[in-house]
């Protein structure tokens, strides 16, 4: 175990401004987190839900939809669960409301109903960062209605929310946390380029910082050029890339299982959409990039006046997930490809909201969004093990990242 000598006092915290603006849609909500996820909870809580008593409704519901689970090394933390056999919560009533939370009020809700869509994390930055998940229907509609992007606030902690984080005593890298993701947002705001522009250009900063001595004021001046540059970076643009996009997306799309049974259509659709052959046996895939194409021109059409959703999308993701991981270069790096795999899919679900057949509207963009970030965003094993795959095959570098911007 390594010495901890480097300390950093959090007494600030950091937050999207929006993130003061969500509220629950409820009953309103079309892909509610009540349905499809699996809803585990740690001891604390489960005991506390086993005390509750209220109406024969209610008591029902919590003796048939309760159950201690205990799972693995982390058992206190996975303690308990709601039985999610059918895919919808127990709890979860017709209108769209939860019982316990009718009959009693949110605070008996477990922690994980309670704070969803929100996340809060002490950080090296020196803040506490809140931050709301891209896979809420309601937070999806807060950055669509922010046309001129995403602005963030800070405030002061109250003493008893102050604390140290502490990082290893040899690895300076998370110093500049702060100082790196900065750059990295900044980047993905800077609207003189296209958004793969912009993630390539953030690729070429990182890989400055992961080939190279950390010199954290020389790596400023060198991005700074590169974030100022009139040479717009040129991505490719071919049959070749598009098929390896698409099959890239098609990967993803088969790692991917559900309880959800509208996310598992979702699924099945887009597949189907692809007019896919694909032999398992012989491992090879056929695919199809008319429907692709077709898509992405109805889409383009259905967004122009939105463009910038997708931008606030990126940057909600980015912040959510503490991009860059600064534990080590290595990480930095692997954080980066993560980022890029993430945005292919986003680009891929959001074009295909616009298929044959689909209603290509903002309802349906959603829908594939939310798809998309449960099924990543919130099974990290997942992203880890799509990430290593492209490590693996040796297509974890920058010139492989660009054929994932393409899309």
């Amino acid at each position: 175990m390594p010495e901890l000598s480097q300390r950093i006092l959090v007494a600030e915290d950091l937050r999207p401004a929006y993130y003061d603006d969500f509220c629950c849609l409820a009953a309103d909500c079309k892909l509610s987190c009540c349905k499809g996820w699996n809803i585990t909870f740690n001891k604390k809580d489960y005991l506390a839900l086993k005390r509750q008593e209220g109406s024969q409704d209610l008591n029902e519901r919590m003796e048939n939809g309760l159950r201690r689970i205990r799972k693995g090394p982390m058992a206190e933390q996975f303690y308990g669960e709601f039985n999610m056999d059918s895919g919808v919560c127990p709890l979860l009533r017709e209108d769209g409301l939860c019982q316990l939370q009718k009959e009693k009020d949110h605070g008996a809700l477990p922690r994980v109903c309670r704070i969803y869509p929100r996340s809060e994390i002490y950080l090296p930055s020196g803040y506490l960062e809140r931050s709301l998940s891209p896979s809420c229907e309601g937070v999806l509609a807060l950055l669509w209605d922010l046309p001129n992007g995403l602005e963030f606030r800070s405030d002061s902690l109250p003493k008893d929310q102050q604390k140290y984080v502490n990082f290893p005593e040899e690895n300076d890298l998370p110093l500049y946390f702060s100082v790196v993701r900065e750059w990295c947002i900044d980047q993905l705001q800077n609207r003189r380029f296209t958004l793969p522009q912009r993630i390539w250009i953030m690729g070429i900063g990182l890989k400055l910082l992961t080939d190279n001595e950390i010199d954290i004021q020389s790596w400023m001046k060198r991005v700074a050029a590169l974030s100022n540059s009139d040479i717009l970076p040129s991505l490719p643009d071919g049959n070749q890339e598009l098929g390896l996009f698409l099959g890239n997306c098609l990967h993803v799309l088969l790692a991917i299982q559900n309880n959800n049974p509208i996310l598992r259509n979702i699924k099945a659709q887009l597949i189907q959409c692809m007019k896919t052959d694909y032999h398992k046996d012989i491992d090879q895939t056929f695919i199809s990039l008319r429907p692709y194409r077709e898509a992405k021109t109805r889409f383009e059409k259905m967004i122009e006046d939105h463009d910038y959703f997708m931008e606030n999308l990126l940057v909600t993701a980015f912040f959510y997930l503490h991009i860059p991981h600064m534990a080590s270069k290595e990480a930095l790096w692997r954080s980066y490809v993560s980022f890029c795999n993430l945005y292919a899919i986003y680009r891929f679900v959001s074009v295909m909201s616009c298929r044959e057949g689909a209603a290509g509207d903002r309802d349906e963009l959603f829908k594939m969004i939310v798809f998309a970030s449960r099924s990543l965003i919130h099974n990290s094993s997942r992203q880890d093990q799509l990430r290593d795959e492209l490590f693996k095959n040796d297509s974890a570098t920058l010139a492989h990242m660009a054929i994932l911007l393409c899309g």
